[in-house]
């Protein structure tokens, strides 16, 4: 019989993070609908996209999951290959995979065809709108690409951008020029060596992109806030001078609401 928690899995273009989260039970009742759901979080971990398939080894130490909820930007092999891993547990229910809808969770899609949204992006604004309800949110998560994201008081997602994330900087730097190595730097204020003026200045290019878009929409949002997510978002998070929090996945977290509203 599946046990009192749900898996969630994010599936990103590098990356797979997963955790097991606890449910509604009878004894416990319903989650709060806000909070952080790593509060929640009994067990968490990362793969690379790659070796999705040792994940068996991992899943199989646990009962089967009440509900897995999977958002997954990596395209049908990766999707194919989860779900082999899933089939470990037989007496499971159908992986919920989630998609973009024109309304889930109190956030309404803006997006002229709204599944044409990424389902990372979903989640995140999902996970925002709950840990930040009635506020405009610029939701920012720094992954492979990062995408800067903007919900209104309401909840509705108005819009956003996506441009290369510090990685896909770093390596089109070394790839497409002659001189300029593969950094492995560190960002400091005065950079005088190459390898910390690369990184430096990938920095302040994706913090300069969020600050200018933040200022762009606090002209109609006063009191808007930055929450700022991804791989790299903890690195970037000192070179902010917008009010911002950090949360460490906010995919998860969306997945963690939508898991909750599942029956």
């Amino acid at each position: 019989m599946p046990d009192n928690y749900n898996l969630l899995i994010d599936v990103g273009n590098t990356f797979v993070k997963w955790g097991r989260y606890k449910t509604r039970s009878v004894a416990t009742g319903p989650i709060p609908a806000q909070g952080w759901a790593h509060d929640n979080c009994l067990e968490f971990g990362t793969t690379l996209l790659d070796e999705i398939p040792s994940l068996v080894g991992t899943f199989r130490r646990s009962p089967t999951p009440r509900h897995t909820v999977v958002s997954n930007v990596a395209g049908t092999k990766a999707r194919n290959t989860l779900m082999h891993v899933l089939e470990i547990w037989p007496d499971a229910r159908p992986a919920y995979w989630i998609g973009a809808q024109a309304e889930q969770c109190g956030v309404t899609n803006g997006y002229r065809n709204p599944a044409q949204l990424g389902t990372d992006r979903w989640a995140a604004m999902i996970g925002a709108r709950a840990l930040l309800p009635d506020q405009a949110v610029l939701v920012v998560v720094c992954g492979t690409a990062t995408t800067i994201d903007l919900l209104s008081p309401e909840g509705q997602f108005l819009g956003g951008n996506i441009m290369p994330g510090v990685g896909l900087m770093l390596r089109s730097l070394h790839t497409n020029t002659a001189a300029l190595p593969d950094a492995d730097g560190d960002y400091v204020d005065h950079p005088n060596q190459t390898v910390d003026a690369i990184v430096s200045g990938c920095h302040h290019a994706q913090a300069g992109a969020i600050e200018r878009l933040y200022r762009r929409h606090r002209a109609e949002y006063h009191d808007l806030m930055c929450i700022i997510s991804g791989g790299s978002g903890r690195a970037l998070v000192p070179r902010l001078t917008i009010p911002h929090k950090h949360h460490d996945n906010l995919v998860l977290e969306g997945l963690y609401r939508i898991s909750q509203s599942l029956t």
